[in-house]
């Protein structure tokens, strides 16, 4: 029972929230046709509500039923006002499909609950010596339905509810909250809905469809990318079988769009499972033709973000000579890739080995950022092997910006608590042998640091 109690929770309106709980009041206390009449009346309280709202948020249909709902209402407690009332209540149902509220099979759902409330407030519509008696469990199941068919959800669906989700992501103060967009755009509606938002995103994210120039094509697409891995960690299937739909349409678009598609989804299942083996070779063909012939050439910026999939286990396997590609690297293409990619615990080692190879001052306050943007990944060994490696990296240990690094990497791992102490510590004692206890290359500041930590004395 104390799933119904959670559903009731969640019912959006406080008013029509009150109706469920007295319903749920009801059926605990054994008033059985009470729990049905009531759960009627939250029904009609909360389509009423939805329309209004959506009147109010300037709904032309919804405008027309607030009007005719306001004329019923004037005209009070008459009889011209109850009938008026009773013709509006009559067609809920019939408004809620209309707004898009409920769909065929919730209509059919409710027109069930309708029919045991009238059977339970009008005992006339059966003989007086054969009283309907409905039992406990379907006054429970009536609640249920009305909970997850109507109650619980917002008044915005169908076609609605995929526009908010398109100026959601259109909006310039767009930032991809993953717990925000599964609430906003998965829990809250239905599974018609979901399905439409998923194919929605996976269309612009995939294809790069043009937002009707509300924004770049492209700027527009990583976002949906975003908002489709939010998605995704509520339903993998669902978005996995939405991308596969879209595999023909990709297969013929050019090879830049198509890169770029790697780029933003290339990390995540459902893109690889996606492609056959003739769109993989493809894809390998494309990243591995922007790779320069050699050193002397810069590792091109899409080529550098295409080759940050390596850091998922989905795009080794699917290309597995990219590692290697990754790892033949020049050091300056390599920081490039690490640069352009989102921080991950793949890219530790290779960021360890960019401290160490840096070879000049410049390039050691390069990898030293690298190495800040990777402290929470860093366990007490990595720490060890970075802090080391700084030391004894001259273009590391002397680059102007590194004493103030080294402060922020100590805060930056407060993760590994007192086990940090010793890599610092060593850092330290390293540093002075090199510099002398009075250069500004000492790293007073970060020795300051581990003094107010209590790390030393």
């Amino acid at each position: 029972m104390a799933d119904l109690e959670i559903l009731i929770g969640q019912v959006w309106s406080p008013d029509v929230r009150s109706l469920a709980e007295e319903a749920w009041r009801c059926y605990n206390a054994g008033a059985i046709r009470a729990c049905i009449a009531t759960t009627w009346t939250a029904v009609t309280a909360d389509i009423i509500t939805k329309i209004v709202q959506l009147a109010d948020g300037g709904d032309r249909q919804a405008v027309v039923f607030r009007t005719s709902l306001a004329s019923a209402q004037a005209k009070g407690l008459t009889q011209e006002g109850v009938r008026a009332m009773q013709q509006i209540e009559n067609g809920l149902l019939g408004k809620a499909t209309e707004f898009e509220l409920i769909d065929s099979i919730g209509l059919r759902e409710l027109q069930r609950i309708r029919e045991d409330r009238n059977l339970c407030v009008h005992p006339s519509l059966r003989t007086l010596d054969d009283v309907y008696e409905p039992r406990a469990e379907i006054a429970r199941g009536h609640l249920a339905v009305a909970l997850t068919t109507l109650l619980t959800h917002p008044p915005v669906q169908g076609r609605k509810v995929l526009d908010e989700f398109s100026t959601y992501v259109c909006d310039p103060f767009f930032i991809a909250s993953a717990p925000h967009i599964q609430a906003m755009f998965y829990d809250r509606v239905r599974s018609a809905a979901r399905r439409n938002i998923v194919t929605f995103a996976a269309k612009h994210a995939l294809l790069e469809l043009d937002p009707t120039a509300q924004m770049p094509a492209v700027e527009h697409a990583d976002r949906m990318a975003e908002t489709l891995e939010a998605l995704a960690q509520r339903d993998r299937e669902l978005v996995r079988t939405e991308v596969e739909k879209l595999v023909n349409r990709f297969q013929t678009l050019d090879g830049a769009t198509q890169l770029r598609a790697m780029i933003r989804l290339g990390v995540h299942d459902y893109f690889w499972d996606a492609m056959d083996q003739a769109l993989v070779l493809r894809l390998e063909g494309l990243l591995y033709s922007r790779i320069p012939e050699n050193d002397r050439e810069p590792l091109p910026s899409d080529a550098a973000a295409a080759i940050g999939v390596v850091r998922s286990r989905f795009a080794r396997e699917k290309l597995p000579g990219l590692e290697t590609r990754f790892t033949l690297l020049p050091w300056t293409d390599r920081m490039a890739v690490l640069m352009s990619a989102v921080p991950d615990p793949y890219f530790v080692p290779a960021v360890l080995q960019l401290v160490a190879e840096a070879g000049n001052f410049r390039a050691g306050e390069q990898a030293g950022t690298l190495l800040l943007r990777h402290a929470a990944f860093l366990g007490g060994s990595d720490l060890a092997a970075a802090m080391d490696a700084w030391c004894k990296n001259t273009q590391c240990r002397q680059a102007m910006e590194m004493p103030g690094s080294a402060v922020h990497l100590f805060h930056a791992t407060a993760h590994l608590g007192k086990t940090r102490a010793t890599a610092f510590s060593e850092f330290l004692t390293g540093v002075h042998e090199h510099e002398g206890e009075n250069s500004y290359y000492s790293y007073v500041d970060l020795q300051k640091a581990m003094v107010d930590a209590g790390y030393l004395e």
